[in-house]
């Protein structure tokens, strides 16, 4: 944990159930997957699981959920419509940019995986929520939502979006199934064959979104996180010394002392021992 390995004696383990009660199972899957790469050590601490929390979790991708649905249920009473519009300026160039991001993020994760680099896939992944984020930047639907004649780009630019998030949902699934499953619900799909995810706009036009789908991480307080760990410590520690009454031996004399033996030997042979893997057999030289 944090600067130093973990250690009973240092009183800084974390335990794999205890980050599942604070964040769920599915933000420590995430956190233990990209944050500790394949065959090297990693960092763990409670301040780094929060920030990890808040920056990736609640505010890339679950902020970027939310607001997609809250767009489509109050523009257009939750149904997506692929329009097709890029009737505006410079739509065409940002529409193809987030779909060929979308399909090239299919194609990175599947070749970081062929290689066992679970981390750079992950992170392919939030690359396209985060392009995601950006395009509605780009787009600006609440400024597209005050002309009604720029009605039909604004679903074309809600379409595109859901459908982006469907595919990197799909792409989420491996690592992330809760949250996985709970964002296609949301956006009344299901999961992709690989096969059909070299394809944009498989999401039905007339799909409905869900109305009030609850949020899917709730940015955390590190304060209220630190003093909540810090009570669960002592109670820890309190229940494993409660009940336990341990009798203190009396003090030996030095004659007692005096009648141990203290031989240092000298290892003059040490072998593998036959059929076994782990085992070694020594020969060791004790006085004469």
């Amino acid at each position: 944990q944090g600067e130093g390995k973990m250690s009973k004696s240092k009183g800084n383990v974390i335990y794999a159930d205890t980050l599942v009660d604070f964040f769920g199972v599915d933000a420590v899957r995430y956190f233990v997957l990209h944050e500790m790469p394949f065959d090297n050590d990693g960092v763990i601490s409670w301040e780094l699981m929060v920030e990890r929390f808040n920056s990736d979790l609640a505010n890339v991708l679950g902020n970027l959920v939310s607001r997609t649905i809250s767009m489509t249920n109050k523009y257009f009473d939750g149904v997506l419509t692929d329009t097709k519009d890029e009737s505006v300026a410079g739509a065409m160039e940002v529409d193809t940019d987030l779909k060929d991001v979308a399909l090239m993020t299919v194609e990175k994760v599947v070749r970081k995986m062929s290689e066992l680099r679970v981390a750079d896939a992950i992170s392919e992944i939030w690359t396209l929520f985060k392009r995601c984020n950006k395009y509605i930047d780009e787009t600006t639907p609440w400024i597209l939502a005050k002309e009604e004649d720029k009605k039909s780009r604004l679903q074309t630019v809600l379409y595109n979006l859901a459908e982006s998030i469907s595919i990197g949902a799909t792409l989420l699934y491996s690592f992330m199934p809760e949250t996985s499953e709970k964002i296609l619900e949301y956006f009344g799909t299901n999961k992709r064959s690989l096969e059909d995810m070299n394809k944009f706009g498989l999401l039905m036009s007339g799909t409905t979104v869900a109305k009030d789908p609850e949020i899917l991480f709730k940015r955390l307080e590190l304060e209220e996180v630190l003093k909540k760990v810090e009570t669960l410590n002592l109670n820890g520690n309190k229940e494993d010394t409660e009940g336990v009454d341990v009798e203190a031996k009396a003090v030996i004399e030095y004659d007692d002392f005096a009648k141990l033996q203290i031989q240092v030997g000298q290892i003059v042979k040490c072998e593998e021992v036959p059929k076994s893997k782990k085992l070694l057999c020594s020969q060791v030289k004790v006085g004469n």
